[in-house]
Formats: C-alpha cells, structure tokens, sequence
C-alpha cells in the first residue's frame, strides 16, 4: 500500500512539475509577455551567400535587383537563352537563398526582389544597379 501512496505521490509532484515548466516554456505564469517571444532570427548576410550564386544566378539576380519585379515571361524572354526549365530552377534556387519571392498577380507568376535585400542592396553603393 505505501508503494501505491509513494507512486501517486511522484505522479501528483510529476504533473505538477510538468505544469509549471510548460507554463514557463509558452510565456503563461507571470504575465511576463517578453519570456513568450522568440528571438528574432539574425539577418542573412546577404554578401556571404550572393558569393555563392552561379554565374547564371547572379545575373538573373542582377536583372531583378534593376527591375525590382518581373513577370515569369519577361524573365522568359530576357533569359531566351537558357531552357524554361532551367531557369525556373535557377529562380526558384534564388527564392530559396531568399532573394526573391514569388507571387501570383493578374493571373501570372511574377518575381519580387525581397524587401530586406533590396534595402541591402540599395544602400550599398558598391552596388551597381542596372537601367535595363
């Protein structure tokens, strides 16, 4: 019978426990509404993975740090000399390294150059934005 009263015990102190860390963990308890933020994720060092683009990438890159956004045919015809294929693969690698983002307006697929970078880009005058 002790060993019944102990188990209830640890399970009761267990629970308990349990409670208290997960209340913690998501910011209840103390009313403390900066405990439940999560850090905000660093700034990508935007110089550090433009150095690992391809030639082809980078120029894609070039061509929309000029034109901000760009519908996928006009990419399509800019770049006639790599297959569709290819350079949707290129784009969608650039969207990966968050460069750019794709979105759908007037029933087409245009890609935009990420605000962050673009404000990155814009203040670094070593930059050299085309007229294109």
């Amino acid at each position: 019978m002790e060993n019944i009263i102990g188990m209830v015990g640890a399970l009761v102190v267990g629970v308990a426990l349990g409670y208290v860390i997960g209340s913690k963990m998501k910011g209840g308890g103390n009313g403390d509404a900066s405990e439940s933020l999560a850090p905000m994720p660093a700034m990508p060092n935007w110089w550090e993975i433009r150095k690992g683009l391809t030639g082809t990438q980078l120029q894609i890159l070039q061509y929309m740090e000029a034109k901000k956004e760009a519908p996928i045919t006009a990419l399509q015809e800019k770049f006639d000399f790599i297959p569709d294929r290819e350079l949707y693969y290129r784009l969608e690698q650039i969207v990966l390294m968050q460069f750019l983002q794709r979105v759908r307006k007037e029933g087409e697929v245009f890609y935009v150059l990420n605000d962050d970078y673009s404000g990155t880009v814009e203040d670094d005058k070593t930059v050299m934005l085309g007229s294109d």
